[in-house]
């Protein structure tokens, strides 16, 4: 995805600034993800997303396709059974109710209809893998494309049940509607990639962890100086988080139960929030491949001590509160209650307040420390992966891979833009320098395989939410020499194998 200037975006804003607006504002709340875990490396101060230097240049023409019609054909999309995440590949027909943003999605598969003569239907299920593993086994061609939550998607990878994307003949993997960091981070130690994601997507920026704050209960405070220039100032540390809680807090009026229904807090987080967010704000992730070796970088002083700086912090400080999947609704409405100050989230859920009188900002999540050098929001591994069966012929794998091109190239021109640059900045979030926070997300996200692949990715957040638990090193003792195997016997495994069907 190409990173978009701050320059740019500003020439943008004096433009949108005199467009109306298209499409409503509600849409349905997303259902919660799963698990997201896992930045790794072993300097902390490194960047782990592509340098925008080094992007793949955009070719202002399109991708190099033929020019091929296949008409009357279905292109089959087997995929999730959740409407947040069906909508951001397929839009079966338009209505009243139809937002800006699905109607970008629908005219991309109308235009393509048009062009190369394929009609788009879609097959949805609770969860995709057991359909992906009786299709592997059966006649060829069944599903076009397979699209679910990341960890799922690896999941079938796993099974041998994806066709490498190397062999997709019009699928450009160096051009800028595909996620370079996605390219490197997905493919096995060999080489091969068999789920990818980009700007076909564009809950891949939607799913990316973020911070809500409510401006007013800041403001009110006297001396507490704004959290946006504390992040240009590189001073939104975590340590200064922790002191904005606790005098947010104190100056909130709770009733003292303890109770995210009726109480007060400064800080409200999920399990798949904060405490897995935390790790990737040191600058670490799970694991990396490296020297031909897996190695586990989780271990170490400061993911250690970050995961026992959150356990205090929820569990010691008095000022901070962690929902449960069932009441995460209630965390919410606490914030747009101004009864919480800050709440972790993702950047699309701030659809979520748009609609309320609430005033709130967006911010990255802080730094764990000094030596950090940006930002780091990770994108949550419940976002949308996509995969082609490994029993695709040579023939369908042409057409499939020029569908998936002018796919993605649509949405890198037309979809991914109006929902950052329109939806995103000016619908959900209510000011300028919001705005300007979410670039410095978008330029820093992190997208980790060990997070969306290795069962080790959740003992961050578990030793940092359960004060039963030891230290990290103790957790990772127990599991990584069978994480280890799994990661050999199964994923590094694949690249033995053969080459999908003729």
């Amino acid at each position: 995805m190409k990173k978009l200037t701050f320059r740019a975006f500003l020439l943008l804003l004096a433009i949108l600034m005199v467009i109306p607006f298209a499409g409503c504002q509600e849409t349905p709340t997303p259902q919660e993800t799963d698990p997201v875990t896992d930045p790794a490396e072993t300097d902390p101060t490194t960047d782990p997303s592509t340098d925008p230097e080094t992007d793949p240049e955009t070719n202002p023409e399109g991708p190099n396709l033929p020019d091929e019609k296949f008409t009357g054909t279905e292109f089959t999309i087997l995929i999730r059974d959740n409407e947040v995440y069906l909508e951001d590949i397929y839009i079966k027909e338009l209505d009243a109710h139809t937002t800006s943003v699905q109607r970008a999605v629908y005219q991309r598969l109308s235009d393509i209809t048009h062009t190369y003569g394929v009609i788009f239907d879609a097959v949805t299920d609770k969860s995709t893998s057991e359909k992906v593993s009786n299709a592997a086994k059966g006649q060829l061609d069944v599903f076009d494309l397979v699209v679910d939550h990341g960890r799922t998607m690896f999941s079938s990878a796993i099974g041998n049940n994806f066709y490498d994307w190397n062999n997709l003949p019009y699928v450009d993997l160096t051009a800028a509607w595909w996620n370079q960091e996605a390219v490197e981070e997905f493919s096995t130690p060999g080489g091969k990639l068999f789920t990818m994601l980009g700007d076909i997507s564009h809950m891949s920026v939607g799913t990316a962890f973020c911070m809500f704050f409510n401006k007013a209960l800041v403001e009110d405070v006297e001396g507490l100086a704004s959290p946006y220039d504390l992040v240009r100032d590189n001073q939104w540390l975590f340590e200064t988080f922790e002191e904005y809680v606790a005098t947010l807090d104190s100056s909130l009026d709770g009733d003292g139960s303890g109770l995210l229904e009726t109480d007060s807090f400064g800080y409200g987080t999920w399990y798949w929030r904060g405490p897995i967010q935390l790790l990737y704000s040191t600058g670490y992730r799970v694991l990396e491949w490296k020297n031909d070796d897996w190695k586990f970088t989780l271990d170490n002083d400061t993911t250690n001590s970050a995961a026992f700086d959150m356990r205090d912090l929820l569990f010691h400080s008095g000022s901070a509160v962690m929902s449960q999947t069932d009441n995460y609704v209630d965390l919410k409405q606490a914030f747009i209650d101004k009864r919480v100050a800050f709440m972790d989230g993702q950047v699309d859920e701030a659809r979520v307040f748009a609609g309320s009188d609430t005033s709130y900002g967006v911010l990255p999540w802080p730094k764990y420390n000094k030596r950090v050098k940006e930002y780091f929001s990770a994108v949550d591994a419940g976002t949308n992966l996509y995969g082609v069966m490994r029993n695709t012929s040579a023939e369908n794998a042409k057409r499939i891979s020029i569908v998936l091109e002018a796919m993605a190239y649509a949405g890198h021109k037309d979809v991914m833009p109006l929902y950052f640059d329109t939806i995103l900045s000016y619908q959900y979030l209510k000011d300028e320098e919001s705005i300007e926070m979410l670039h410095i997300i978008h330029e820093n996200l992190v997208i980790d395989f060990g997070y969306f692949y290795s069962k080790v990715s959740n003992l961050f957040a578990d030793v940092a939410t359960d004060e039963t638990l030891g230290s990290l090193t103790k957790a990772l003792d127990e599991l990584e020499e069978s994480a280890r195997e799994d990661l050999y016997e199964k994923w590094n495994a694949l690249d033995e194998l053969e080459d999908e069907a003729a």
